[in-house]
């Protein structure tokens, strides 16, 4: 039984919201960017395999995350954003909950929210809030890290197959049962991929949609999770994971101009 869209929508979001969005431990240390020389193999869809190498990128800087995320600017009107963007980021980041079955614990991660995965270069989180009582939230992360651990998140192996249904808990033990379906999202960036993730709590029936997309751009990670009762339409969610990456990608090439621009004139 889902809960009736005017009953506390607004609350419901928030709540769902401050579990997805928690992070422990607030804010480490970040790790500079090692140039290994590695090299992505591929610019192909993450579920698809290789295809043309990508020259190497070096990550985004904290400024430049916090610049490329969502302002309401970005979205249609109704759209309003919920405080400052952050760059916290710790274990759990974005993770909807947590399961003992293994292999659906990264359809819980939101892709950059694992637990034992790579620290990044800079990182930026925001929250947007849809009005109205039925309303959605968009919860955006732009994560940079070296080019090859970028690539290994993307490529991660997401068994819905075999997590259609499974429980676990959510960000405050609460009990929980998941399902989870593939989601198709038009293709962006160097690669993406969707998933979504539908939440019922065990003990009060309320039941949220979780749709979860990322997009790769060179060495950085766009994320975009929107939070719904399932009756929200697809076009904000889309378009939200459209425009950032294009925020990106104009971060990426003012920084080669940029850099073009100095070696000019060193020479």
């Amino acid at each position: 039984m889902r809960p009736h869209p005017r009953r506390g929508a607004s609350a419901v979001l928030a709540a769902s919201a401050l579990l997805l969005v928690s992070a422990c431990g607030g804010a480490p240390g970040r790790e500079r960017p090692t140039d290994d020389g590695s090299r992505p193999e591929a610019t192909r869809d993450a579920a698809n395999g290789p295809a043309n190498a990508t020259p190497q990128v070096k990550p985004l800087t904290r400024e430049q995350t916090k610049a490329a995320v969502l302002t309401a600017g970005d979205l249609p009107s109704g759209w309003k954003v919920m405080g400052e963007a952050s760059d916290a980021f710790g274990p759990g980041l974005l993770q909807i909950g947590t399961t003992e079955k293994t292999p659906c614990q990264p359809l819980l991660d939101a892709f950059v929210g694992r637990s034992n995965g790579p620290k990044p270069a800079a990182h930026a989180m925001t929250e947007l809030v849809q009005g109205g009582d039925a309303g959605s939230m968009l919860v955006n992360g732009v994560t940079s890290y070296r080019v090859s651990d970028a690539v290994k998140i993307m490529r991660a192996t997401l068994d819905v197959d075999a997590c259609e249904s499974f429980s676990g808990k959510l960000g405050d033990d609460r009990k929980a049962d998941f399902t989870a379906e593939p989601l198709d999202v038009p293709r962006t960036g160097d690669e993406s991929r969707a998933v979504r993730v539908t939440v019922a709590e065990t003990a009060n029936e309320a039941s949220m949609q979780h749709d979860i997309a990322a997009a790769r751009v060179g060495a950085t990670i766009v994320t975009v999770v929107r939070t719904s009762f399932s009756t929200a339409d697809s076009s904000s969610f889309e378009d939200a994971l459209g425009k950032v990456v294009e925020k990106v990608k104009r971060t990426e090439r003012t920084e080669r101009t940029e850099k073009a621009a100095r070696a000019g004139k060193a020479s």
